[in-house]
């Protein structure tokens, strides 16, 4: 089998290991969230304090602002559960501000303020869903780009300070105190993959008959 053809059966070999190993990735069970993280939980907080705040809205009056605090409940959901649950928190939010509003007796000199100023919560609070939702997910990448980059560097500091290794044998001291063959520790340690031939010098020793031959020296 010539070089190229070896090559390119490694990278078969390559490909279906990597293969293999997207299977087993999407096959895996994803990670179980904490009790306290999950939707379900995130939904029975924010609605409990979406309660609260429509309570304390309608007990102080029109005369007292409080819709800032509508915010609280929107921003929870979109930033744990995501952008799109964000949205149906912000409906529910407007609709408790119109609700708690409508039912403190304020007085508007045309219904279309009312529906108005509602409109406007409305739209406040999707855009506090959307930023949510957005920093949310790029603390996400940020967080996984750290881990991934954290981990080169451990790989490449892994080959990094003195090799104990053999005077005769060549062979490596593990961290273990182990003795190991330098290739295979290399492979461990690295992402190096060694492919093994015969340099010129040693071909003269080991195998002189072939290169007496016409043509051996190739």
């Amino acid at each position: 089998m010539s070089k190229i053809e070896r090559q390119r059966e490694r990278w078969r070999i390559d490909r279906e290991a990597l293969s293999v190993f997207d299977r087993a990735v999407a096959d895996s069970p994803s990670p179980k969230l904490p009790w306290q993280q999950t939707p379900v939980f995130c939904w029975a907080v924010a609605l409990v304090i979406l309660g609260a705040i429509g309570w304390f809205d309608y007990a102080t009056g029109y005369d007292l602002h409080v819709f800032a605090f509508y915010f609280l409940p929107v921003w929870l959901i979109g930033w744990h559960v995501g952008v799109r649950s964000g949205i149906y928190m912000a409906l529910l939010a407007a609709g408790t501000w119109f609700a708690a509003d409508y039912a403190s007796g304020h007085p508007y000199s045309s219904p279309g303020i009312a529906g108005w100023n509602a409109l406007m919560e409305l739209a406040a609070c999707i855009v506090v869903a959307g930023i949510a939702s957005i920093v949310r997910t790029q603390l996400r990448a940020q967080e996984k780009l750290n881990a991934e980059l954290f981990e080169t560097v451990a790989r490449i500091k892994r080959l990094e300070g003195l090799l104990p290794i053999c005077s005769a044998c060549k062979q490596i001291r593990n961290d273990r105190g182990e003795w190991e063959v330098m290739e295979k520790y290399i492979t461990t340690h690295s992402e190096a993959q060694f492919s093994h031939s015969v340099c010129p010098e040693c071909a003269r020793k080991l195998y002189p008959q072939y290169l007496d031959e016409p043509g051996g020296n190739q």
